[in-house]
């Protein structure tokens, strides 16, 4: 285990001209060489350990588990309680007081600004749209509570009213939150971002009212079973599940249906939503094996497995990385028999694949940023590449034919990350030593004072 990293941010001349002109602010730091084509600049005291990094908007955050917050990190999404009050505002400089009280929240952790990084873009709707997911989360978890015990929910149709009422009527794309889960709260995070991704869809689909709540409900409650599991086959994560994990698994999906109690209906669900749940108990997740002839699978099952799929695909999960928004569409495009094209393309209507202001990669090696969106065809924006400033509009066929986007760039930082001894290969003058030798002890006396450069 690396208990100190050291991070070398490597930018060719026209990314670094780039990196400024889009309203970042960097850092000066310790320069070790520099030249006209590049700087070289070392972040040291860098713990990467139970770590995540991922882009919001361009901008590049990691995600650290409470006990590695330090004093002066930035936070770069707000906190919000049960009840949806703000406690704390994004760039907000945490104290040792502001990290107990995040441990007092029940947190496992929090999305961190990069030092040099400005505060990510949110709109208002952005903003909302976090603090829904916050409320909503305590919500549906106290509702799932009472069903494993046997007791009839509080909460359920009036989310699921509220899910319709926020989301089922939208005349727009909205930026998808991606949110971490462990397993502590994988459950309740997972069923409502496929509420309301499937709250979008039928929208779009135009199904009735009724079916339309019904579908919802389900998505609220379709992975109610995997509350049932014990905690070490959890644990292990997917790839790692033996055959038979997998089917206990699915045994406990079962019985998670049945504590809805399906064949009298006590609570008074909508018919259609335990129908849809007993479906998606019998439908598996693994591409390779294919779907049951016999069953006649309903709309709003394949309504919720795409929503779930492509959920599922794009969170982040302390052992896993996601996967971005044009890469889960590709997966659920390359399997129409799982995922059939009509509800896939309803899913590409309701949210932002690939928006402006998103940094790209492409088939050819090349590298460049969305500059329009096209609401028609989400594969066929308007970029301009990083290498040369070129405009491209990829509804000309001539560059349909050469070169397509592969995927979306995590972020626009080039750090490599390297270890001491790695370091050691580079030499230094006696000045430049010195220099980082004073700046070493400066830096460690305001950390040990409980403050950062």
């Amino acid at each position: 285990m690396v208990s100190s990293s050291i991070s070398i941010l490597l930018l060719c001349e026209p990314l670094l001209k780039f990196y400024h002109t889009g309203g970042r602010k960097a850092i000066p730091e310790i320069i070790l060489s520099a030249d006209s084509l590049c700087q070289l600049h070392i972040l040291s005291d860098i713990k990467y350990n139970d770590r995540m990094a991922t882009g919001f908007g361009g901008v590049f955050v990691q995600y650290v588990k409470i006990n590695h917050l330090k004093p002066g990190m930035r936070l770069a999404r707000p906190i919000y309680n049960k009840k949806g009050v703000m406690l704390l505002e994004r760039d907000t400089r945490l104290t040792r007081q502001g990290i107990a009280n995040i441990e007092n929240f029940g947190l496992w952790g929090v999305y961190i600004l990069e030092p040099a990084e400005p505060v990510p873009p949110l709109s208002d709707e952005d903003i909302e749209l976090e603090r829904f997911l916050t409320v909503s989360t305590f919500r549906l978890k106290d509702d799932l509570a009472l069903l494993t015990n046997d007791m009839a929910p509080q909460n359920l149709t009036g989310l699921a009213q509220t899910i319709l009422r926020d989301f089922g009527s939208l005349d727009h794309k909205i930026n998808f939150a991606k949110n971490l889960r462990s397993n502590g709260d994988y459950v309740y995070k997972h069923c409502l971002n496929t509420a309301i991704l499937s709250a979008m869809m039928v929208h779009r689909l135009h199904y009735s009212y009724g079916e339309q709540l019904a579908i919802v409900c389900a998505a609220l409650l379709h992975d109610m079973g995997l509350l049932l599991v014990p905690d070490e086959i959890m644990e292990k994560g997917d790839a790692l599940l033996s055959p038979d994990e997998r089917r206990l698994i699915r045994g406990y999906l079962e019985k998670g249906y049945q504590l809805l109690h399906p064949d009298y209906n006590d609570y008074r669900l909508p018919e259609l939503t335990l129908q849809l749940v007993g479906q998606l108990t019998r439908l598996e997740h693994n591409v390779k094996i294919p779907l049951q002839k016999n069953i006649r699978w309903r709309n709003g099952t394949h309504v919720l497995h795409v929503a779930s799929m492509f959920d599922e695909l794009t969170s982040m999960n302390l052992d896993k990385e996601p996967v971005s928004e044009i890469r889960a569409v590709r997966f659920l495009r390359e399997h129409p028999d799982y995922y059939p094209a009509p509800f896939v393309t309803a899913l590409t209507q309701c949210i932002h694949i690939l928006p402006g202001g998103c940094c790209v990669d492409f088939s050819n090696g090349q590298k460049g940023i969305i500059i329009e969106e096209n609401d028609k065809n989400y594969a066929q924006p308007v970029v301009i590449l990083f290498s040369d400033n070129q405009r491209i509009d990829f509804t000309d066929a001539r560059f349909q034919k050469t070169m397509h986007i592969s995927d979306v760039m995590k972020t626009m930082d080039l750090r490599l990350k390297v270890d001491q001894e790695t370091l050691k290969k580079y030499a230094s003058d006696p000045h430049t030593k010195e220099t980082a030798k004073r700046y070493q002890e400066k830096r460690s006396k305001l950390v040990a004072a409980g403050r950062v450069l």
